[in-house]
């Protein structure tokens, strides 16, 4: 019988594969594996505990109640949103609130009581964190970056960058070439 599971903590194609591995090492057949989740063959409960403790020392871990789930589903679109590049076309305070059943307000207050943060400052956290990314591993511009992001100006993604890493974007990308040296 196929089954899907949350999984906390999958934030990038790397976690995907080791989920993948982990599910498979245990004789779990995986049929899909995405952000967030993985559906898979069930014919094991033991698989499935030891494929859970592999998940916890990898880091991960599986979602079961109501809230824990929301809040997954909302990395998940967060993920999302910063992997699709220019289709920025929607706020996502409105994707949320099409994705899932309850209004926006709601959504943030949970998180924030969840996650100890608040939505908005995770939202520009991913997404600094995404910028750094791209600096480090792709020759993109920072006009390229700012547009596939969706943010509104160079200097708006500049500012943002400086406050929560402490150095320019030209800086930071000039600092990882001469580590790469």
């Amino acid at each position: 019988m196929e089954k899907t599971v949350k999984i906390k903590g999958m934030v990038c194609r790397r976690c995907i594969e080791i989920v993948k591995e982990i599910f498979e090492s245990q004789g779990l057949p995986v049929h899909e594996v995405k952000l967030g989740e993985v559906t898979y063959q069930e014919n094991d409960a033991q698989a499935l505990e030891a494929a859970i403790r592999l998940l916890e020392k990898e880091g991960f871990e599986l979602l079961t109640d109501k809230q824990s789930l929301t809040i997954a589903k909302v990395k998940e679109l967060v993920e999302q949103e910063l992997n699709t590049t220019k289709a920025h076309s929607r706020n996502f305070a409105q994707l949320l609130t099409e994705s899932l059943p309850m209004d926006y307000d709601t959504i943030s207050a949970l998180f924030s009581h969840t996650e100890g943060i608040t939505l908005e400052q995770y939202l520009i956290h991913r997404r600094v964190q995404k910028v750094q990314q791209l600096l480090k591993y792709t020759s993109l511009t920072l006009t390229d970056i700012a547009f596939d992001l969706g943010y509104s100006s160079v200097h708006h993604l500049s500012n943002q960058f400086k406050k929560i890493t402490g150095m320019s974007p030209s800086q930071f990308r000039e600092l990882q070439a001469g580590v790469e040296k």
